[in-house]
């Protein structure tokens, strides 16, 4: 059995053993596609007074009641529905691991850009994991946690041991599935900090960071540069990609309608769950895609937006390398990639694929990820 397992682990550094004794480092939350903030984690919509504030400023009591009623219902109703086109091998196996092993469950919401992030991760380097869905307004998912924000990541190897915000669950399990370490997550402290709108937040120190030593260094990053690379896009990623989502996707009342009609054909919503999702929910959230719009100061047309990201992305590549990481996906790589998945199925998305030079590599990374995930799931066909 120890050849088997070392066999499965050269992909994954044999997550059954792990050591670990990790601290909670910090606070995630959840808000995606719908309406993605950034810092590494998402804020539901329709929850806290600034949310509602910010989309309700202006407009007439009943027509804002209707918006933060209609708004929240459909949303909770939307975030149900599966997602059928991203089923996920990991989540199949991880009720299969041998005794003792690592277990991860991945609390989310679908169409988080940060949660996609995640599990584009997760799922390349063909970790097991499992997927609870928060309800975006009761979040009792996560009622064991003060930290009222997704993704978490909870590891379970005999206690439970939670990690959040996307980059730190990111860095410090790409740090694990290379080292030995213990108490990673300590390496990413938790620190109270001021936003540009006067609120308190929680901030991470070197979450961009992989926590290795020399050697582990020079086998994740043979060039010198390759890390600040790396380090400087995922940042890209989580400080301004997210931010041309939700106004790309709800960017005219026929575009945030056909959203809306998307999802609730694909979730298959009775009458008055499908009328709230798709006309109320999609009138609320054309607003609050132009706030959006305003508040980070994006053109009036924000395809062109999104259009000069994906280019600046694909430049950033290069033409001489299939990914930013050479002839796999590095962790920038994986960041862009599940945080564009979540428009798949959308009007912005097929225009980006049309006006850009971004769908090679998009392709590329599909396919890397399908392949990744058929290996690994290979490699531990013999532990069952």
């Amino acid at each position: 059995r120890g050849a088997k397992m070392a066999a499965a682990c050269r992909g994954w550094r044999c997550l059954g053993q792990l050591p670990w004794r990790l601290r909670a480092a910090g606070q995630a939350a959840g808000m995606g596609l719908l309406r993605a903030q950034s810092r590494g984690y998402c804020i539901p919509f329709g929850t806290g007074r600034y949310a509602r504030a910010r989309a309700l400023k202006g407009s007439r009591m009943l027509v804002g009641a209707a918006f933060a009623l209609g708004g929240t219902f459909g949303l909770f109703q939307t975030l149900q529905y599966p997602l059928k086109a991203q089923e996920h091998l990991a989540e199949q196996q991880a009720d299969k691991l041998p005794a003792g092993s690592l277990q991860l469950t991945l609390y989310q919401y679908k169409t988080c850009p940060f949660c996609s992030k995640v599990r584009a991760f997760l799922d390349y380097h063909g970790v097991p994991y499992e997927i609870v869905e928060v309800n975006p307004v009761m979040r009792k998912e996560i009622k064991f946690s003060s930290y009222r924000k997704v993704p978490i990541l909870l590891a379970n190897a005999g206690n439970a041991l939670q990690l959040n915000d996307s980059s730190v669950i990111i860095s410090a399990i790409k740090t694990y599935l290379v080292s030995s370490l213990e108490e990673i997550v300590s390496f990413y402290p938790p620190m109270k900090a001021v936003n540009e709108r006067g609120k308190e937040v929680m901030e991470y120190g070197n979450k961009y960071w992989l926590m290795l030593d020399e050697m582990e260094t020079q086998h994740v990053y043979p060039i010198k540069e390759a890390r600040v690379e790396e380090m400087k896009w995922r940042k890209w990623a989580d400080d301004w990609l997210v931010h041309l989502i939700s106004p790309n996707v709800y960017r005219t009342p026929r575009e945030a309608l056909a959203s809306f009609d998307y999802i609730v054909r694909e979730g298959k919503f009775g009458t008055v769950e499908g009328f709230f999702a798709k006309y109320v929910g999609a009138v609320a959230m054309f607003f609050i895609g132009k706030r959006l719009k305003s508040r980070h100061h994006l053109q009036d047309n924000v395809r062109e937006d999104l259009y000069k990201a994906a280019n600046d992305w694909v430049k950033a590549v290069g033409k001489h390398r299939p990914f930013m990481g050479g002839s796999q996906p590095n962790l920038a790589d994986l960041a862009v990639y599940g945080v564009l998945r979540v428009m798949e199925g959308l009007e912005a998305y097929d225009d980006m694929m049309t006006h850009t030079k971004i769908q090679p590599w998009y392709h590329r990374m599909e396919k890397a990820i399908g392949e990744a995930e058929v290996t690994n799931w290979q490699l531990l066909q013999p532990l069952y």
